[in-house]
């Protein structure tokens, strides 16, 4: 098996080459998935990533939850691996922070991982066992592993592989949703 950082240099450079309409179609029709989902339906409150660069577009879900009265929030890195829920209450009011990310204001509210129905996850690429390629810093695997609710990984069919290098510190996904659907992963 291809070693994890080889595969997250080939797996950047294969989505920075798709076609801007693959991939707009592609989010369009992974927002659909998400939003029709029992576990969207359920989720009072869901913390989604906020995208940048070719990752799979969050905007719409995070406007779709505001608009919806759901309690969003959004990652604010901490360091080290390390982050925490923190409310938004619209897209206008995110910051600048490191690697060109968006993130809550500092003065945002906190929220327990605990009192998350719905985790939106990133990823490079990801299996159908809910197995996900990070970006190598572990916050995700951390803060899932705290978390209650159910964990999306949202992932382009394209970057959908046969088997993701894991570790013992890899935290699995509940579900996997690529624009042909959702993959029920078993975790929970």
């Amino acid at each position: 098996m291809e070693d994890k950082s080889a595969l997250r240099r080939r797996m950047r450079a294969a989505r920075e080459g798709w076609e801007a309409e693959y991939r707009q179609e592609a989010d369009a029709a992974i927002a659909r998935h998400v939003l029709a989902s029992e576990a969207w339906r359920a989720a009072g409150t869901v913390f989604a990533y906020v995208s940048v660069g070719c990752e799979v577009d969050t905007r719409a879900l995070i406007e779709a939850a505001l608009r919806e009265g759901k309690r969003v929030c959004a990652p604010r890195c901490l360091g080290k691996g390390r982050m925490e829920a923190r409310v938004i209450e619209s897209l206008d009011a995110l910051v600048p922070a490191a690697h060109g990310l968006l993130e809550p204001a500092e003065s945002s509210a906190i929220v327990p991982p605990g009192e998350i129905g719905l985790i939106l996850v990133p990823c490079l690429a990801a299996d159908r066992n809910g197995h996900r390629l990070g970006y190598g810093g572990g916050y995700y695997d951390r803060f899932l592993r705290g978390a209650a609710g159910a964990s999306m990984c949202l992932c382009r069919a394209r970057a959908l592989l046969e088997d993701v290098p894991r570790e013992e510190h890899d935290a699995a996904v509940d579900m996997v949703v690529s624009e042909a659907g959702i993959a029920v992963c078993g975790k929970r």
